[in-house]
């Protein structure tokens, strides 16, 4: 059972840092489908290094 729970947070934890912002691990705080200028679609919103920052990836699902 320690072996399971381990495993599933060494994923969890290499799973939530894989995208960067300016070569730097982002966070990704949230995932909502919005408006970005004249175009609609997913928008996520990521914590790096205590910045937040917003990245449009339009019909895509956010990076996680």
């Amino acid at each position: 059972m320690k072996k399971l729970v381990l495993i599933t947070l060494l994923v969890a934890s290499a799973t939530s840092f894989a995208y960067q912002i300016g070569g730097a691990y982002a966070f990704l705080l949230s995932c909502d489908y919005g408006q970005y200028g004249y175009q609609y679609g997913n928008i996520g919103t990521y914590d790096v290094n205590g910045q937040i920052y917003k990245v449009f990836f339009g019909s895509s699902w956010c990076a996680y």
